[in-house]
């Protein structure tokens, strides 16, 4: 910026702004320079190191999955349609036969029909109550008993407010009640229907009135929803029972109140969708194929890291501004020594990524050939597995204190580098943005040095400017009286 005048013209016709221009910028520009320069230097240097951050974190997380044993935990599960198999823990291979003779079922009453969803029906109170039901035939057909959970017993007001059809539905939805009602149109009449929100055989619903107009059991006004069959009353219609699931694993006749079994192999849920004509098979196997992936997910990840970094220590190449630099170095050397080495495990039948098909060529890149891989997952899938993620197999990395797994030891190793807090490469980082913003403030420190120079030389150049206008008129002046003289001479 320049806050110089046009002063100059007046007296000696000397060009003032740009002598002072020339004059600041003669005594400013080597500073500028210089501070370009280590701006230049360390931005370039900022920026490499966090590419370099960028894909030891991403070769981190491609470790993840081998450090914690997640990558050869997985398993493909192979199922009839009638049955859904999840994994949920670490199963073991096999296979189990399934037969699915019923399938578990929640009660649904339905009451008559009304003329319409504001039809009225009655006030007083309406008490659902959930529990098991003892049948005459011992397991259909009107049931002779009804054992109660009292804990799941909910009693509802109806009056004025809520007497109506629709009214009742949304008393009951918006209670504790474990029933959800709905209201459906059959031709042209409106029936409320009731479905316990449980299946199983110890959901039947019972339903107790007191019904405003002294009767709690006719079908009339609000008795007109009581059902309790052991009582003697069923004023709404059964539409559908309640019931266990019913089926066999391997030979094994079980029930289960729900169509979904959580652990009922270890580490394996079944969810039953169907009833099966015969006895159907579920095979469990190891997913080969899913941890070779997270296996080359590393390799390539690791190949990213060793290219990105060796065009950074590059000295040839304008992409080179850590060459030379010893953090880039010792990383280097640190993780190429853990990828390359011996893992040192009592009784494990590999001892380095090579046993497993994973081999590295003469500029450090790695290769993983797929026949070896599986030969070895096959040949021992808990060995590989070992190699990788050691002893412990937690997914913390922090709990996983064994470090014994060649992933373990390589994440450990990117921890000293990349560690929020005591990371090499992030208190590198942070310093040389510091050295950045000193930059910043010298500037601001130039700029005011610029300002003033500009105000010192423009006055003293306007003095200047001044005293020549002076000495001129003085030199006129005497000029003038010396020809004035002479001429008075002459005559």
């Amino acid at each position: 910026m320049s806050t110089i005048g046009t002063v100059g013209s007046v007296g000696a016709g000397l060009d003032v702004e740009a002598i002072v221009t020339a004059l600041v910028d003669a005594d400013v520009a080597p500073k500028t320079n210089s501070l370009n320069r280590q701006e230049d230097s360390l931005s370039a240097e900022l920026s490499g190191l966090g590419t370099l951050s960028s894909v030891l974190a991403s070769l981190d997380a491609a470790l993840t999955p081998l450090s914690d044993g997640s990558a050869f935990d997985s398993m493909v599960i192979d199922s009839p349609t009638e049955v859904e198999v999840v994994q949920t823990g670490t199963p073991s291979a096999g296979s189990y036969g399934i037969s699915v003779n019923t399938l578990a079922a929640s009660q649904v009453l339905a009451s008559g029909g009304f003329n319409s969803a504001s039809a009225v029906v009655g006030t007083g109170t309406i008490t659902l109550k959930i529990g098991q039901p003892t049948y005459v035939s011992g397991s259909s057909g009107a049931y002779s008993g009804f054992t109660e959970d009292v804990s799941k017993s909910v009693t509802i007001t109806i009056d004025s407010s809520n007497n109506t059809l629709s009214g009742i539905r949304d008393a009951i939805n918006s209670s504790s009640a474990e029933v959800t009602a709905s209201l459906v149109v059959d031709g042209d009449q409106t029936r409320l229907l009731l479905t316990a929100d449980d299946s199983g055989a110890a959901t039947t619903i019972s339903i107790f009135t007191d019904d405003d107009d002294g009767d709690d059991v006719d079908a009339n006004n609000l008795s007109q929803l009581a059902y309790n069959m052991s009582a003697g009353f069923s004023n709404l219609t059964e539409t559908r029972s309640s019931k266990d699931a019913s089926f066999s694993l391997n030979g094994l006749t079980l029930t289960n109140s729900s169509n979904t079994i959580a652990g009922l192999v270890d580490g394996l849920d079944f969810t039953l969708k169907g009833v099966t004509t015969s006895e159907q098979s579920v095979t469990v196997r190891a997913d080969i194929v899913g941890a070779e992936a997270k296996v080359q997910a590393f390799v390539d990840a690791y190949n990213t890291y060793q290219t990105t970094l060796s065009q950074l220590m590059d000295y040839r190449s304008d992409d080179g501004v850590l060459a030379g630099d010893s953090t880039a170095r010792r990383i280097q050397s640190a993780l190429r020594s853990i990828t390359t080495g011996v893992v040192e495990q009592a009784g494990n039948t590999f001892s380095n990524l090579s046993d497993m098909g994973v081999s590295s060529d003469r500029d450090g890149l790695l290769s993983l050939s797929s026949t070896k891989f599986q030969s070895a997952l096959s040949q021992n899938s808990q060995d590989v597995k070992a190699l990788f993620a050691g002893a412990t197999t937690t997914s913390n990395l922090t709990d996983n204190t064994d470090t014994t797994g060649l992933a373990d030891l390589l994440r450990v190793s990117i921890d000293n580098y990349l560690n929020s807090t005591s990371g090499m490469l992030q208190l590198r980082e942070n310093r040389l943005q510091d050295s950045i913003d000193d930059i910043s403030d010298a500037r601001l420190k130039i700029v005011a040095r610029m300002e003033s120079l500009e105000e010192r030389y423009t006055k003293q150049f306007a003095a200047m400017d001044t005293l020549v206008s002076q000495l001129r008129g003085t030199s006129d002046f005497i000029t003038n009286q010396m020809e004035a003289i002479k001429a008075a001479a002459n005559r």
